[in-house]
């Protein structure tokens, strides 16, 4: 049985590894290169797991996945918030570890008081793209040329979710 809670303190180490591994595997997936996160200091990745915005689930004590959403800072932006990034474990894929990761995450959203998600997905990931639709995401724009992946540009479909109906 899959738990999944918000992160705190003592998961820092296994986010870092989680996060780590998943840019090493999936580097296209991910805004940031392996390079940038690891100059990420573990004083900033603590602020966001006590600011409560990361998530993890966890198979028998192991983190397996992982998700994240930052409401916005800025008062007229403070209904939403930006969601990702998720990630699970090639080994436990399949068994609806993300699926349950992103429905946690939106109902703390919605409990928190924010009125859509949004998030940003390379367009040839077709599996994300196909869960986030799943679950109420609705495409509204195309962000060309979003990045730059050894030097070959990747568009980014634009989603959001509406959390008050």
């Amino acid at each position: 049985m899959t738990e999944i809670r918000k992160l705190n303190a003592d998961d820092l180490h296994a986010y870092r590894a989680l996060w780590l591994d998943g840019l090493r595997r999936f580097p296209e997936a991910f805004l940031l290169t392996e390079i940038e996160a690891l100059g990420v200091t573990d004083a900033q990745l603590l602020g966001g797991l006590l600011a409560g915005q990361h998530w993890g689930a966890f198979d028998a004590g192991r983190m397996v996945g992982l998700a994240s959403l930052k409401r916005a800072g800025l008062e007229r932006l403070r209904h939403t918030g930006d969601f990702g990034p998720l990630y699970v474990l090639p080994e436990a894929q399949g068994r609806e570890v993300a699926r349950k990761l992103l429905e946690v995450v939106l109902e703390a959203a919605q409990n928190d008081g924010l009125l859509q998600v949004e998030l940003c997905v390379d367009e040839t990931n077709t599996r994300a793209y196909d869960l986030y639709r799943s679950v109420g995401f609705e495409q509204f724009g195309r962000r060309p040329r979003s990045v730059l992946i050894n030097g070959v540009p990747r568009d980014d479909l634009l989603m959001l979710k509406r959390l008050d109906g």
